[in-house]
């Protein structure tokens, strides 16, 4: 049936004008290109966007909760639209894995294939498609990389994009991959920009310590606000979209406890992630690593004695460290050396009765642990086995004998899963049976170090830095060799002893 040709007029004329309306606002090339109108914190995302294409904001953070459609709208749509606005500019695309990379690249590129793509003046190149690496025939290009085994080098950008370059539990509780890919963004990504030198980080947080972490203040709390770079002071602008409002000044305007995407996930699907708490409510939900409870430990599993009135004779002391050499930090940020001292009473209770910590040459702080066991004579003395323990064995046991300072060593063997490490100090504190020493009886001395483990203890095991929580850790995996205190029995009476006392005595005797 032929179209009446007026009709047909107004639908020409309404695509003009829809593809029109793409080419100047992303809001209306999101619609376009997905068919829907965006949920109101996309909205919000997209002002975001503009701003970062209007030369508003160089440098920009996006964290939202996984299934929010931040990948699609930042990390597809959005380069799509520059590199349409923009058809000679050149995009670097970073995820977490190459295959991912390939992923991303092949719907952004599929994009510039669609019938309805907006942007005459963009167009695919034939000789240089493939879904990790394409080119414009206007002479742009498009880059994607895995942070981690992908190959950065000789790709110049003028927009750098970053989606979830940590990814997972088992990344981001590691150390030494966190590292690589912080040292991978400062001198692999960073170094290639130029032009307009445009950053955009997309993140689901699932550590503290990921590159957001490190460019963002040490007691960043979620909020969504400029922020300046912790090292080199440039501003970053950060929209920070919590599954569920937690301050006053949210973005969207939310209510306090308000969903993000009540559409999709509402209350049923967000109460009881919620309820369960923990790590992954508060990293990847609410964007917010270090978190305002206790994650692994609460304050409810810690208990409080007065260090001055605790009677030491009925304890049985050990000590646990965990060692750590200067370098091992990287960066201005190294690794803290811990020592601590534990007495234990006739019920099994633990008490922390000394500590030290301390970034030092390694035989700075073994004076420091012999320093200890000259004072408190441990029964045994707790420590991690390693190539750390390798090196500075013969340390240790040179100045033992030069200072007459003898305990039983024993080596607990290492493992790779620190929540799993810490299950038995978690044991014993879920029984109420750790207890720290109240702030007002702590010497001045070694209260910074108290201060230290009770907010590690709060952020294990997403804290930047766990030291004081694995020196205890090793001490609870070693619970089972001690010897319990002495129990301090009945009070003895002001008059002497009782018939029952010498009859006992006189029993005891025989």
């Amino acid at each position: 049936m032929k179209m009446d040709p007026i009709i047909l007029e107004e639908l020409q004329l309404l695509e003009e004008l829809d593809r029109l309306r793409a080419q100047d606002s992303f809001l209306a090339f999101y619609m376009r290109m997905t068919g829907y109108y965006p949920p109101r914190h996309l909205r919000v995302i997209a002002r975001f966007l503009e701003a970062m294409e209007n030369d508003l904001i160089d440098r920009g953070m996006l964290f939202a909760p996984p299934r929010h459609i931040k990948s699609l709208s930042a990390s597809i749509l959005f380069p799509a639209w520059i590199m349409g606005r923009h058809p000679t500019t050149k995009i670097m695309s970073v995820v977490h894995t190459q295959n991912y990379a390939g992923k991303i690249g092949r719907n952004v590129r599929n994009l510039l294939r669609r019938r309805d793509w907006p942007f005459d003046g963009a167009q695919l190149a034939a000789d240089s498609q493939a879904r990790d690496q394409w080119a414009t025939l206007q002479g742009g290009e498009y880059n994607a990389f895995g942070i981690i085994g992908g190959n950065q080098h000789g790709n110049p950008a003028e927009w750098l994009f970053m989606d979830d370059i940590v990814k997972g539990r088992q990344i981001a509780m590691s150390p030494h991959m966190r590292e690589e890919v912080w040292e991978t963004y400062k001198a692999d990504l960073t170094s290639r920009l130029q032009g307009r030198r445009k950053q955009l980080m997309v993140f689901t947080r699932w550590h503290e310590d990921d590159p957001a972490g490190r460019i963002l203040p040490d007691n960043y709390d979620g909020r969504t606000g400029w922020y300046a770079d912790r090292e080199t002071g440039e501003k970053w602008y950060v929209l920070s979209l919590p599954a569920m409002a937690e301050h006053e000044d949210d973005p969207l305007g939310r209510d306090l406890g308000e969903c993000l995407w009540p559409e999709q996930f509402g209350e049923a699907f967000m109460g009881p992630k919620r309820k369960r708490g923990g790590w992954i409510w508060s990293a990847l939900y609410q964007q917010r690593p270090s978190p305002q409870e206790g994650l692994m430990f609460t304050d409810a599993h810690v208990m409080r004695f007065d260090l001055g009135a605790i009677d030491l004779t009925r304890l049985q002391i050990y000590i646990s460290s965990d060692y750590a050499v200067t370098e091992e930090g990287g960066g201005g940020d190294p690794d803290w050396t811990v020592h601590q001292v534990w007495g234990v009473d006739h019920e099994q209770n633990i008490f922390l009765l000394d500590m030290w910590r301390g970034r030092t040459q390694s035989d700075e702080w073994v004076r420091h642990w012999i320093r200890l066991v000259k004072k408190w004579s441990p029964l045994r003395a707790f420590e991690e086995s390693g190539q750390i323990l390798k090196s500075v064995g013969p340390i240790i046991r040179a100045m033992m004998r030069q200072e007459r300072a003898f305990v039983d060593r024993v080596q607990m063997a290492s493992t790779t899963d620190k929540p799993s490490r810490a299950q038995s100090l978690l044991g014993w504190a879920a029984m109420g049976k750790m207890f720290l020493p109240r702030r007002d009886t702590v010497p001045a001395s070694w209260l910074p170090h108290l201060d230290a483990f009770e907010l590690e203890l709060k952020q294990f095991p997403a804290g930047k830095k766990d030291d004081t929580v694995d020196a205890a850790t090793l001490f609870a995996r070693g619970l089972d060799r001690i010897i319990a205190g002495q129990h301090p029995g009945k009070a003895r009476s002001p008059h002497g002893d009782t018939l029952d006392d010498l009859w006992e005595r006189n029993e005891g005797g025989k």
